[in-house]
């Protein structure tokens, strides 16, 4: 999160994960306490061989921008990307989005996450990717968005995005918002097993901790 030269918070779409585990987690981040765990080096890794895959197996495609691919997806031609920085102005947020796919059924949005769960923060962030592409872009098409298990490669969960979701999404960026600004208190989780896993739990004074 910074703040820019009007006073308005700007969010990573990443921290609405965060948000979703433990508030604390954020303010400990905003304040300036970074912490690289293990399993974040290996996620980063592993990002980095679906990348380097990614690019040999389109090597020999025609690259094009994201304006042409929509245009070339009302021609029923499907076009593939990833880690796509997308940055929304209206809502301020930005990201790398992992894998995104537009053709003529609609866009997919994927991230790849660890594991066969989709948590609930994992939902907000991929949602946030498509308020952020959608704002960017203009385009009409549907979004979907879908988690993917990082090591198999096989979807975790899937869902459309539609209007009622972007109206809890505004709920959710505006508590985000009231953070950042210090219009409300971060709330730590209720859960001891979040806790427990937590790489501030030593520093942190949390009931459950």
């Amino acid at each position: 999160m910074f703040i820019d030269s009007n006073n308005n918070p700007w969010f990573s779409i990443s921290e609405f994960n965060i948000q979703s585990y433990c508030e604390l987690q954020l303010k400990y981040i905003w304040s300036g306490i970074r912490i690289t765990t293990k399993q974040m080096l290996q996620g980063t890794a592993r990002h980095k061989e679906l990348e380097t895959k990614f690019i040999e197996e389109t090597k020999d495609l025609e690259e094009v921008t994201i304006e042409e691919a929509l245009e070339l997806a009302k021609k029923g031609i499907t076009s593939v990307a990833r880690e796509l920085r997308i940055k929304s102005f209206n809502f301020r947020l930005n990201g790398i989005i992992d894998h995104i796919e537009i053709g003529p059924t609609g866009i997919t949005i994927l991230d790849d996450k660890v594991g066969d769960i989709a948590y609930p923060g994992s939902k907000t962030q991929l949602f946030m990717y498509a308020i952020a592409f959608k704002d960017c872009y203009r385009s009409d098409l549907d979004i979907r968005v879908r988690i993917r298990n990082r090591d198999t490669l096989q979807t975790v969960w899937e869902e459309v995005f539609t209007e009622n979701v972007f109206n809890e999404m505004e709920e959710k960026l505006q508590r985000m918002a009231e953070l950042a600004m210090h219009e409300r208190e971060f709330e730590p989780t209720n859960s001891p097993k979040k806790c427990a896993a937590c790489s501030y739990k030593e520093m942190c004074r949390s009931k459950n901790n």
